[in-house]
C-alpha cells in the first residue's frame, strides 16, 4: 500500500458554527495506481488534499480526525 486514508474528517470554525469540509472520506492506492477525485466546487477535494499532507490552516480547521499512512510515514492522528 503506497497511500491510506482512513474515515477523514475536516470542520472549519466559522462566525456561524462548524462547517464539515470532509466527512469520513476513505480511499487506498498502491503502487502504480492512480487515484483522480473529483466532485463540483466547494466538495472538499482540495481540503481532502491539504489534511492528507499535513498543511491545512489548522487553527482555522482544527485537526483533522481519521488516519492517513504512506510509505513515508503517517499523519493525521
Amino acid at each position: 500500500m503506497l497511500l491510506e486514508v482512513r474515515d477523514l474528517h475536516v470542520e472549519f470554525r466559522t462566525r456561524e458554527g462548524v462547517a464539515k469540509a470532509v466527512n469520513g472520506v476513505s480511499y487506498a492506492v498502491d503502487a502504480g495506481e492512480t487515484l483522480a477525485v473529483l466532485g463540483e466546487s466547494g466538495s472538499g477535494k482540495s481540503v481532502t488534499a491539504q489534511a492528507v499532507m499535513g498543511i491545512l490552516d489548522t487553527p482555522r480547521a482544527g485537526s483533522p480526525a481519521g488516519r492517513s499512512s504512506s510509505r513515508a510515514g503517517t499523519c493525521c492522528g
